[in-house]
């Protein structure tokens, strides 16, 4: 029987109101390098500009992050 997943995903809003006087150490870029603090919020509000709302924690096809995330995945046994 299959089973259904949908992928974790942050709310950039949130993100942001809940580190606030914290520092954001957990995002990378591309290659896998870690982004300082000022990067993290940067690319955040570069994400905000475009109207996004919501960025997946791992990789996922489809994605929505415009509101509605994941979309959700078909997983065999």
């Amino acid at each position: 029987m299959a089973k259904f997943r949908r992928h974790v995903s942050v709310n950039l809003v949130g993100l942001i109101e809940n580190y606030k006087g914290r520092k954001i150490t957990f995002f990378e870029d591309d290659e896998g390098n870690k982004l300082s603090d000022k990067e993290a919020r940067e690319e955040i509000q570069r994400h905000l500009d475009l109207g996004h709302k919501m960025l997946p924690i791992e990789e996922c096809e489809g994605f929505d992050p415009f509101g509605r995330g994941c979309p959700g995945h078909l997983i065999e046994d």
